[in-house]
């Protein structure tokens, strides 16, 4: 019986060996083995598999650019009415939801096939903001009607009937804590009546489920962070300094305001590590730290490309950042100045300028990813 025993026991222990020896093959070729590359184009180049994507306003289009080989682009036109103004976007893998202004309209754009899909229309009014629930289903602003609509990708009709009412203006959207969040400017006539409002929406039943005040004035956009918190930039009068509102879109309370936001504030992207890039036609990009809630480059001192003239800062639509944390601004251009748009590049701990790249006209919205 005692040699049965050790005999067993050692043939436990040689599987158990051979089960460690296949465990540690098999998480060394987990190590050893990255996601399949985008195809074609999105797929980037040998050792930068990262692409830059703008809207452009002037020419009512996406141009998307490779990091590693930047004078690669691929243009993707949204329409050639002249009611089509699209200023922003979203992403859901490797699809767009793109907001078309006056055309009362979101393009729904195949980013790998460099084509648009589908085109859901509302009845009237301005769309501006979107963002994607899940894979199938996008929420899309009207700022006109203060609504905001939801369509699915595989729904027959074009037309967007599923509405929820909110505050006036609405100009941004995100989604967190499982719900659609919309911010409005609370706007009549483009003047503030009050606060901005932060309305919280049941993607599935469209039933408002509450709302917060931002604690400013003219909200124009927001993300959530790494952290799960919302950051609603109060753009303000565009003559005194905005603010930054932060908001628990589970609660939906407002955990802290913090001023000094420079002048006329307007788009924001934040980084896996928590810095928040907060853009302006008035101060450029100004750093902020969202996990210290401190600045790394404020008001006084923005990342800005510089007029060789005037030694005056280039204004910026918006800012994102490399994977490298190098970091990316959209720069709109200006015709009475000569200025041409571009997008410019800035080291990752320096921000020194270090390249411009051609994006096409009125870059309005810039965001890196890999596909």
């Amino acid at each position: 019986m005692r040699l049965l025993s050790v005999r067993h026991l050692l043939s436990s222990r040689r599987l158990a060996a051979m089960a460690l020896l296949a465990l540690t093959a098999a998480c060394s070729d987990d190590k050893l083995t990255e996601p399949e590359p985008a195809p074609g184009f999105l797929g980037g180049v040998a050792g930068n598999r990262e692409i830059g994507l703008v809207v452009n306003s002037g020419s009512k289009s996406i141009t998307m650019f490779q990091l590693g080989s930047p004078t690669t682009t691929v243009q993707i036109p949204l329409g050639s009415s002249t009611t089509v103004t699209p200023i922003g976007f979203s992403l859901r893998g490797r699809k767009a939801a793109v907001p078309l202004g006056n055309a009362a309209s979101v393009a729904i754009v195949n980013l790998e096939t460099a084509t648009v899909g589908r085109f859901f229309t509302f009845p009237n009014g301005n769309t501006t903001g979107s963002v994607w629930a899940n894979d199938t289903t996008v929420f899309v602003a009207n700022t006109n009607t203060n609504k905001i609509g939801r369509v699915y990708l595989n729904q027959t009709s074009t037309d967007i009937t599923a509405t929820a009412d909110v505050a006036p203006a609405p100009t941004a959207m995100a989604y967190a804590a499982g719900r659609v969040l919309a911010i409005s400017g609370n706007l009549a006539n483009y003047v503030p009546i009050g606060e901005g409002i932060v309305t919280a929406i049941n993607p599935s039943t469209m039933a408002v489920l509450g709302t917060v005040q931002t604690g400013g004035t003219n909200p124009n956009e927001a993300t959530v962070g790494p952290d799960g918190l919302l950051y609603v930039v109060n753009t303000g009068d565009y003559v005194a300094q905005g603010s930054l509102a932060i908001i628990d879109p589970a609660t939906m309370t407002r955990v802290a305001l913090i001023p000094n936001m420079g002048v006329g504030p307007g788009h924001i992207t934040i980084d896996a590590n928590g810095m928040a890039y907060i853009s302006s036609f008035s101060n450029a990009t100004l750093v902020w730290n969202t996990r210290t809630r401190a600045f790394v480059r404020g008001p006084d001192n923005p990342v800005c490309a510089k007029r060789a003239s005037t030694g005056a800062c280039r204004g910026a639509s918006s800012t994102s950042a490399g994977a490298d944390g190098r970091i990316y601004q959209a720069f709109f251009g200006s015709n009475s100045q000569g200025l041409a748009p571009y997008t410019f590049v800035y080291d990752a701990t320096t921000f020194a300028l270090r390249d411009s790249i051609a994006v096409g006209s009125g870059p309005m919205s810039l965001t890196i990813r890999t596909f």
